[in-house]
């Protein structure tokens, strides 16, 4: 299993590193878990283009543009000067989590981290995961991710054990509120 980079949502400052991250780490899916602005202050930068864009020395070119009810999914192609291959992305950016809460239907987040499982090509790169703070909502969802590997492999899970290997990583990458989220969904075979 290649293990997911959890940036901060990017500030526009960042947003080439970011992107430059995308390109040399071959990542094909980036998960946003934030909405740009919650309670009036500013989560993250808006680091994607409506159509193109050059961010420092690579080309931004938005494909495609999906909007469901919970999440909107953005496809682009990243070229970068001075190298002949045209690198795609997709971008999975979850709406319906608001910061210090937790999504009002679990099953829709379990369909959200399935779909961006099944459209990840197995060869790419590590996927993208943020928040506004690359912890909390994050971390939550790396736990529900390994958690349906988990249950569809092994018939069990191990949340505990799973939170506390991720905290041992990084301070604070589970929160009081978003754990409590991973125990409730997996709770009386609502993974299903």
């Amino acid at each position: 299993m290649v293990l997911p980079l959890c940036p901060i949502g990017p500030k526009q400052e960042s947003v080439y590193d970011f992107w430059r991250m995308v390109w040399q780490e071959n990542c094909f899916s980036i998960v946003m878990i934030t909405k740009l602005v919650e309670i009036g202050r500013v989560k993250c930068c808006k680091y994607w283009p409506d159509d193109s864009e050059m961010y420092g020395d690579i080309k931004i070119t938005l494909l495609k543009l999906d909007t469901l009810s919970e999440y909107t999914v953005r496809t682009f192609a990243l070229e970068r000067m001075g190298y002949s291959a045209k690198h795609e992305v997709r971008q999975f950016h979850f709406t319906s989590w608001p910061e210090h809460g937790v999504p009002y239907h679990a099953t829709g987040l379990l369909a959200f981290i399935r779909r961006v499982k099944a459209s990840t090509p197995p060869d790419a790169g590590p996927v993208v995961v943020h928040c506004s703070v690359g912890a909390g909502r994050t971390g939550c969802y790396i736990v529900l991710d390994v958690m349906l590997d988990m249950a569809e492999c092994e018939g069990v899970v191990d949340i505990y054990n799973c939170v506390k290997t991720l905290c041992s990583r990084r301070i604070n990458m589970i929160q009081t509120e978003v754990n409590g989220l991973a125990y409730s969904t997996f709770q009386g075979g609502k993974i299903k």
